[in-house]
């Protein structure tokens, strides 16, 4: 039979250490999860501000761009079939002024869609299609584009002024 010749204090030492080794191996796992949460977070932020970034970028493609008569009323007509949530506000050369689907309302800080405007203008839903009518688009008609956004920074508003 063997007998152990450690003597109890090296016994209680190897015992110490053991325990200080199991404490700081825990404490390194605890800092890598949170640094590992924190690197999550901040990509899913990211990938969340990408993704509402792409859910605009349909209408922000009018942005600045020369769009053609007939793709205005493509437009107008796609938006208020599938009942968007967007504002299309068409200028023509000869003065007129119409708003379609929804009323972009601006009072400064507080800019939203409305079915009425601050003077109670409303927004049209049919298209004039005659040329002596009001706010007649003519498909030929080179047409510049520019968005408005909410306060949430999703864009609302498109704006077409026909260009000489």
């Amino acid at each position: 039979m063997k007998t152990n010749n450690m003597n109890d204090a090296t016994k209680i030492f190897i015992l110490v250490a053991a325990v200080i080794i199991v404490c700081v191996l825990c404490g390194v796992g605890f800092k890598i999860v949170n640094e590992g949460k924190s690197s999550v977070n901040a990509n899913t932020n990211k990938i969340n501000e990408m993704t509402s970034q792409y859910m605009d970028i349909d209408v922000s493609l009018y942005e600045g761009s020369l769009i053609p008569g007939s793709e205005v009323v493509s437009l107008i007509k796609k938006a208020v079939n599938d009942k968007q949530y967007l504002a299309i506000e068409v200028e023509t050369l000869s003065g007129d002024y119409v708003t379609y689907n929804y009323v972009y309302v601006d009072n400064g800080d507080d800019k939203t869609l409305s079915e009425k405007g601050k003077e109670g203008q409303t927004a049209k839903s049919e298209i004039p299609i005659k040329k002596n009518e009001y706010g007649y688009i003519n498909p030929m008609a080179m047409f510049l584009g520019s968005t408005y956004k909410d306060g949430n920074g999703s864009v609302v508003c498109i704006r077409f002024e026909q260009q000489p």
